[in-house]
Parts: structure tokens; sequence; C-alpha cells
């Protein structure tokens, strides 16, 4: 992935994290009020960040099937910390709901979903700007 691609990724990850970060302690009132922005932003998070991976992950010739994968492969090729990959895994699995509308939204677990996105694609955001010291 070349530089100055991982680097707007990671500016728009990063835009993203502001976005959320107001509904940090956001009461669950709060997060039935806004869930169409708070599903779309965590929609956006999963997404920009496994497009980081896919192209990481080309580069080894591993080629996910999917976004959940993606962040499996990440933590067994060493691209994210395991408990990373793991944790952002679920992530992956919230953004397939939202998307895929599988079931009904649980806006508790949309909730729950917030802190735990910002420390996550933070620490994501962290580990790839390393590459680009």
């Amino acid at each position: 992935m070349a530089p100055d691609v991982l680097l707007r990724k990671l500016l728009y990850l990063r835009q993203l994290l502001i976005d959320l970060a107001p509904y940090e302690n956001a009461t669950l009132a709060e997060v039935e009020a806004e869930h169409y922005k708070l599903e779309r932003l965590l929609e956006l998070l999963v997404a920009t960040a496994t497009d980081i991976l896919f192209h990481k992950l080309a580069e080894m010739d591993v080629a996910p099937d999917s976004y959940r994968e993606a962040f499996r492969l990440a933590g067994e090729h060493g691209l994210l910390p395991r408990d990373l990959a793991e944790r952002m895994q679920n992530a992956a699995g919230m953004r397939n709901v939202l998307v895929h509308l599988y079931e009904e939204i649980d806006y508790q677990i949309l909730h729950d979903s917030i802190r735990p996105a910002l420390q996550d694609f933070s620490q994501f955001t962290a580990v790839f700007a390393q590459d680009l010291e």
C-alpha cells in the first residue's frame, strides 16, 4: 500500500473516531435517537480498517473472504496484536448485522459497542501509523 494511500485512510479513520467520540458517554436514549448516525460510523470504521487490511494482506499473498476473516488473518500474520484482532472480529460481526439487517438492531449492543470501538480503532490506527514513521 502506498504511503499516501495509507495516510489518507488513517486520517479518515481518525475523523470517524472524532465523530464517534461525543457518543462515548451517551445514554441508551441518545443512542436510540442517533442510531442511524452511529450505525453508519461503525460501518465506515470497519470498512476503512478492513480496506487497509485487505491491501496489507494482499502484499503477503493472503486473501481474506470477509471482513471478519481479514481481522483474524491480520492477527495470525502479525499485522495486529492477536487480542486486538479478536476484538475487531466482533466489530466486523456488528457491521454485518448493521449492513445486512440479519436481525433487529439491539440498541443496547450498539450502545455498548461505542467505547470499545473508540479504543480498538484508535489502537488499530496507531499500529498502522507506525508504518509511516
